[in-house]
């Protein structure tokens, strides 16, 4: 269960980094700001589920370690993104 628990709070604060960089991409594509966000946090909760899943299958187990690595990929290259948006 507390497995469970880290998991979900951290896909939690994955989908705010992720939303909160997609809301001015999607008013200025003129998307409604509801559909870029959930769109934003269905495309972060996927990416880290691909993450764990592959995780997974390799010997069919997650621990910590592989959990942090997946969370890690996804807030990493969300915050790159970020940082280069800003940049132009």
């Amino acid at each position: 269960m507390d497995l469970i628990k880290v998991i979900s709070k951290r896909t939690l604060a994955l989908i705010i980094l992720r939303v909160s960089g997609t809301l001015a991409g999607g008013s200025i594509a003129g998307v409604a700001l509801w559909q870029a966000a959930a769109l934003a946090a269905f495309i972060g909760v996927m990416d880290v589920a691909e993450s764990l899943s592959r995780a997974y299958v390799v010997d069919g187990e997650l621990d910590a370690d592989e959990i942090n690595t997946a969370f890690a990929s996804s807030a990493e290259a969300e915050v790159a993104k970020n940082k280069k948006a800003e940049e132009l």
